[in-house]
């Protein structure tokens, strides 16, 4: 009888293991202190675009690939424009002159503050992330699949239009929802704004540019191969082919230069709490870096493996082996790193086990001698493990790269957790270029917010580099044990989504205020859906003497007043009040609207909104997105006073198998490895 390979034998062993319940792989698991340390990434870039780090406050340059993480900013300068992607279902992306503050990003919630210019927050797919868009005076909360752009004026007025989809639009007074073919504008202090739904503005470049995008994300090929969790599959349609091989299924193979090899073109980063973080500079260098694993075959080089279809699959920093040989200050004369192949022990250098104490960068470190080709199946391949100077890594210069074979290094130091490197202010960097001009500081400071962002415990970079030369002064760097860390707070419980109501005709000219009382004849069913929390600015007002003041604003209203316009649908209850002053377009969220029976004022309608008739948008399919160059569109308000369980990918035991189709929401979170 022919004997099975033993490769084979352990990849069949593997699959009766997992199916019997009997071994729980890493990539199943997420570590609870990981789910409050979300992670985006910047998806696509034209033009200049910088980063603010929420560790350090530096500037940086962005780069494609590049991390994301709560409190850091992103900004687009003139012309130019960006898209960060959240997981396979969420994405937002930046027009012209625009900056965005990422207040919070863990499991199943993502806020964001619009502090200035246009962006447009795209659901794709169907999700269950609680998503808050936080602007100076309102807040957007999308409860669907849909196209959300929203405008942001240097004086915190707020414009919100609705291409597909409906969208719930939530200030202190009450809650608007707007549907596609709307426009909604918002303007007045952030405890009482006024709004006015009109319809949607016109379609311009900016909106097909977006729909050149969702064409490409919602039609990639590659979407149907990956596991429920992993993201950024579209950009591997254009860069390589998809077969399916023994042991694995369906596998992709980059479509590279002969002597290429995984984790060779790119650096790495400190990220805060992940530590160090592969960038790759490979234009689809997210999923092969961050989910799965490679390997090498002779008959066709090397490929990617994302891993079994039938389990979640979370996000690492990296998914390589890490070691070092030679003497030097920095622990090692020379760092190397393989990446790790299917079934390969993986050792995490991150999370609550080297996080939160002094020295806490070299603790529970664990050097041992070894043969690497005995250990890393992929040191044996020919440029597969990648190494630098020690001194090289922690300056952040990785263009010297070389490449070795296990057979050329000999003996090696093996890492099992955290380098024994601390990161300098090099490390901080996403690229070799230097970040643009500062971009100018916004006046907007203050948003409105539905929910208050979870706090998450961050060690400012500065008190990490100390903690490490205290490490040092003490003796400890590269020493096994250490004291472990307090464990973060668990991730904040968010509230339940509520559900979107029927879309309802809205007056088109009518300005209202947030917390408008139902029209007559409407049905309550939209009312008091969720009671109005503070919002970051101050508490709700007092309605008797905003109902005085609304008399004298030449046709605002605010909200919590009586409005003109019939048929809107609003969050509140039904209840009588006083009909609204003549000529009055402006209302308060939650004011009550006139009857179906009463004429809006005309002309009461602002120029700038009536060329565009109220209609459902569909959005025409692009192949591609158009050209680079482009005039941004200028956003115009009116004037007026204005927020640990690393993916561990085992191969499947036969080829191919049901292919999964699409992609689900799964989250980019650091629980999402």
């Amino acid at each position: 009888m022919k004997q099975m390979p033993r490769f084979r034998f352990v990849a069949l062993a593997g699959a009766a293991l997992l199916s019997a319940g009997l071994f729980k792989p890493a990539f199943a698991q997420a570590d609870p202190d990981d789910a409050q340390r979300g992670v985006a990434r910047i998806s696509l870039m034209e033009g200049d675009v910088s980063v603010r780090r929420g560790d350090s406050g530096d500037w940086v340059a962005g780069a494609v690939n590049a991390p994301l993480l709560t409190g850091d900013r992103v900004a687009t300068a003139p012309n130019s424009r960006a898209e960060v992607q959240f997981d396979a279902a969420n994405a937002l992306r930046l027009g012209s002159d625009s900056s965005v503050h990422l207040a919070q990003l863990q499991y199943e919630r993502y806020q964001l503050e619009i502090e200035r210019g246009t962006v447009t927050y795209r659901v794709l797919r169907p999700t269950g992330v609680n998503i808050e868009v936080s602007t100076p005076s309102v807040s957007v909360r999308p409860s669907k699949q849909g196209i959300y752009r929203i405008g942001v004026s240097e004086s915190g007025e707020t414009e919100v239009t609705v291409r597909a989809g409906n969208v719930e639009v939530y200030s202190p007074s009450g809650s608007q929802w707007v549907n596609a073919g709307q426009t909604l504008r918002a303007r007045g202090a952030a405890s009482d704004p006024e709004f006015l739904v009109a319809a949607a503005i016109p379609v311009d470049d900016w909106d097909r540019w977006n729909d050149g995008r969702d064409s490409l994300e919602l039609n990639s090929p590659s979407a149907q191969y990956v596991p429920a969790g992993v993201y950024g599959a579209e950009d591997l349609d254009r860069s390589g082919t998809w077969s399916n091989v023994p042991d694995y299924g369906y596998v992709w193979q980059p479509t590279v230069a002969p002597g290429w090899s995984p984790y060779s073109l790119g650096r790495w980063v400190w990220e805060d709490w992940y530590g160090w973080t592969w960038v790759s500079y490979d234009p689809w260098g997210w999923a092969p870096y961050h989910y799965g694993r490679w390997f090498y075959r002779d008959t066709f080089g090397w490929a990617w493996y994302p891993g079994a279809r039938f389990s979640r699959h979370y996000w690492s920093p990296g998914l390589v082996g890490f070691f070092g040989w030679g003497g030097g200050g920095f622990g090692f004369g020379n760092i190397g790193w393989v990446p790790l192949a299917p079934f390969e022990v993986f050792h995490p250098w991150w999370g609550r086990a080297y996080y939160g104490r002094p020295g806490y960068i070299n603790r529970n470190i664990n050097i041992s001698n070894v043969n690497i080709t005995n250990i890393y199946r992929n040191s044996r391949v020919a440029n597969g493990i990648t190494a630098v100077r020690g001194a090289d890594f922690q300056s952040g210069r990785f263009q010297g790269a070389m490449h070795y074979t296990g057979s050329q290094i000999g003996a090696a130091r093996m890492v099992q957790g955290a380098l024994p490197i601390a990161p300098a202010q090099a490390n901080l960097r996403f690229s070799d270029r230097q970040a643009a001009a500062a971009p100018r500081a916004s006046a907007n400071t203050r948003f409105v917010a539905r929910e208050q962002a979870s706090p998450v415990n961050r060690i400012p970079f500065a008190q990490q580099q100390r903690a490490f030369e205290q490490a040092r002064a003490g003796g400890t760097v590269g020493s096994a044990g250490g004291a472990v860390p307090q464990r973060a707070a668990s991730p904040a419980q968010g509230a339940a989504r509520q559900g979107s109501p029927a879309p309802q005709p809205a007056s088109q000219n009518s300005w209202q205020r947030f917390g408008d009382r139902p029209a007559q004849g409407q049905s309550p069913s939209a009312a008091g859906r969720e009671a109005p929390v503070q919002d970051n600015a101050r508490q709700a007002q007092n309605s008797a003497s905003a109902a005085q003041a609304q008399q004298s604003r030449s046709g605002w209203s605010r909200f919590g007043e009586p409005a003109a316009g019939a048929e809107r649908e609003q969050s509140s209850p039904p209840a009588q009040s006083a009909p609204q002053a003549a000529g009055s377009p402006w209302s308060r969220f939650g004011a009550s609207g006139q009857t179906p029976s009463q004429q809006r004022p005309q002309g009461s309608q602002p120029p700038a909104y009536r060329s565009a008739p109220a209609q459902s948008y569909r959005p025409p399919q692009y192949s591609a997105p158009p050209a680079p160059s482009y005039r941004a569109p200028q956003y115009s308000a009116p004037s007026a006073p204005r927020s640990s369980a690393p993916s561990y990918s085992a191969p499947r035991s036969s080829g191919g198998g049901a292919v999964r189709s699409g992609g689900s929401g799964g989250s980019a979170h650091g629980g999402h490895r």
